[in-house]
């Protein structure tokens, strides 16, 4: 998991000076598709109510650009040779296009306000040139050009001024620190420099040579001034596929939608490719076939739009969701999916029990858990996605809000039903609307009751009982007896 580190802390500061100011979103610039903004010669660009220096330097080897050059390149690659060294992971972090910072030789690259304000903070991104340096060795650095260790780091500190005057705190980024990295973009609070007119970028690394540092001097920001929110994570900015389809990464990662991190673990192994922990997916079916067929649906599909995530829980414990900044997590949307439906209803075919289906003393729990700096915070949310004789299966929301501010959560799925192994109950459970406030005048739907299993008799617990719809009716149907939903004998 990705941290930032801030040097100061951001003070009580009322942002209220800055609530008249514009956000630079850099949407301003027109620029054709994947280029930059060079200016003809050194000079200034505004964005919002701020201005943005950039030098131009035009020697024997050619015309160079520093301090803030705006692009909507979106590579992940860096290629050498300069190529997609003005870009970051997927592109802008709203809209098309953001910032490129490049440290200048002489000091022209800076940024100014129109009025002195406290500046709520912005977003932060590696570019593909810096990530590649730190993966691969930059090429130049006094230790073999080696990629960064545990004890190299990659800094950002950022200074304000007032009046010409510097400010008295700063804060500082980690860009990289050992063999971690940023690499989505990443809010930084800059409310603890206090009121300023004027702000000024610094790298640093321990990656040097006799002639300075040799990691690209380099970062992408985009979003100065905005506040710190919440963007609902409604995977819809996910690209999945076909309809009835799932998203699986070719390797363990994240997955981003709004403000969150989403972790998906790849397991390769001799019995084939599994996938763990947030799998985005549009499927629809409400009936499971059997063989993990539409183990990843919902009820009807998502609780809005088409995709929503299934999760499944991780061996390793890859399976957690991160936030982009510390925060309180109103809420978010949980259903069952089909086949947990199934081993609620006939019994899933492993327990210790005979795999008798769910009775009433029966139960099927989701746990939220969440972390903030990496230490555990004191609540939790538990989740009864089945119990009492009922079981969820309708898109239900859940308060997260008593977890308090938090960068970071975990589930773990618990039940009743388990043998030797541990639970037999499928680690499963659907999710959409990650980080939604409860809707106004929302009531919580009504959960499905698990049919009675009363008179039921001369049936061995161990053989399943299957549900089957005929003429009309729903029956259910055990070895060769069949029974209606209330347990009376049909043959």
């Amino acid at each position: 998991m990705r941290k930032i580190f801030l040097f100061a802390a951001a003070a009580m500061l009322s942002t209220a000076l800055f609530a008249d100011q514009h956000v630079a979103d850099f949407e301003n610039i027109e620029l054709a598709e994947e280029s930059v903004l060079h200016l003809s010669e050194s000079g200034t660009f505004t964005s919002g109510d701020f201005t943005f220096q950039q030098e131009v330097s035009v020697s024997g080897w050619g015309t160079y650009y520093y301090g803030n050059i705006v692009t909507n390149k979106t590579a992940n690659e860096y290629k050498g040779d300069y190529q997609n060294d003005m870009s970051a992971s997927g592109g802008a972090h709203s809209g098309k296009n953001f910032v490129v910072w490049t440290g200048s030789y002489v000091g022209v690259d800076g940024i100014t306000l129109d009025e002195a304000a406290v500046i709520p903070g912005f977003y932060v991104n590696n570019t593909p040139w810096v990530v590649d340096a730190i993966l691969n060795g930059d090429g130049m650095s006094d230790d073999d050009a080696a990629p960064f260790g545990e004890n190299d780091f990659f800094t950002l500190t950022i200074n304000g001024f007032l009046d010409g005057n510097a400010v008295n705190n700063e804060v500082k980024v980690e860009l990289a620190k050992g063999t971690s990295y940023i690499k989505d973009w990443t809010y930084v609070d800059l409310s603890g420099l206090g009121t300023v007119d004027a702000l000024k970028f610094t790298l640093s690394s321990s990656k040097k040579n006799d002639y300075g540092m040799t990691t690209p001097a380099y970062f992408a920001f985009d979003d100065l001034g905005v506040e710190k929110t919440i963007t609902i994570a409604t995977f819809e900015d996910v690209t999945i596929g076909e309809p009835e389809s799932v998203l699986h990464l070719a390797e363990t990662g994240t997955i981003q939608s709004g403000s969150f991190l989403f972790t998906q673990e790849v397991n390769v192994s001799e019995w084939g490719t599994y996938y763990y922990g947030n799998v985005p997916t549009n499927k629809t079916s409400n009936e499971y076939k059997g063989n993990w067929q539409n183990d990843m649906s919902a009820s009807g599909g998502a609780y809005e739009g088409a995709n929503f995530i299934v999760w499944t829980s991780s061996y390793s414990g890859l399976d957690g969701v991160s936030i982009d900044h510390a925060d309180v997590v109103p809420g978010f949307f949980v259903n069952n999916t089909p086949w947990v439906v199934d081993a609620i209803l006939n019994g899933d075919g492993m327990s210790s029990d005979g795999a008798a289906p769910f009775s009433a003393e029966d139960y099927f729990t989701l746990t939220i858990t969440a972390t903030l700096n990496g230490v555990a915070v004191n609540n939790e949310v538990k989740v009864d996605l089945a119990a009492e004789g009922k079981y969820i299966n309708q898109w239900t929301y859940v308060d997260l809000s008593a977890l308090g501010e938090v960068d970071a959560l975990h589930f773990a799925l618990s039940g009743s039903k388990h043998n030797d192994y541990g639970l037999t109950t499928p680690a499963y459970f659907a999710m959409d609307n990650f980080g939604a406030e409860m809707p106004e005048g929302y009531v919580a739907p009504e959960q499905e009751e698990i049919p009675a299993e009363e008179g039921i008799e001369d049936t061995e617990v161990a053989v399943k009982a299957v549900k089957v719809l005929r003429n009309g009716q729903l029956i259910i149907v055990r070895g060769e007896a069949e029974f209606t939903v209330m347990g009376q004998s049909i043959k």
